[in-house]
């Protein structure tokens, strides 16, 4: 699994958008769980504190170079 961009948009919405590097993102209890692709720990984050996260979009996936 390769490590991706995350964005994590935390409450208020104006407050601040936490860029993420991590391969996958997992809900754990009351926490957001980012792990990178040797399954350490990228970032957590309490759930009541998150407006909301997204995946970018790999911009090396389709390089054919």
């Amino acid at each position: 699994m390769t490590d991706k961009t995350f964005l994590v948009r935390l409450k208020p919405r104006e407050l601040k958008i936490q860029p993420v590097i991590a391969a996958h993102a997992e809900i754990q209890a009351e926490h957001i769980v980012l792990l990178d692709s040797t399954g350490k720990l990228a970032a957590l984050f309490l759930m009541e504190l998150v407006e909301s996260w997204t995946e970018l979009p790999s911009l090396t996936s389709n390089f054919s170079g």
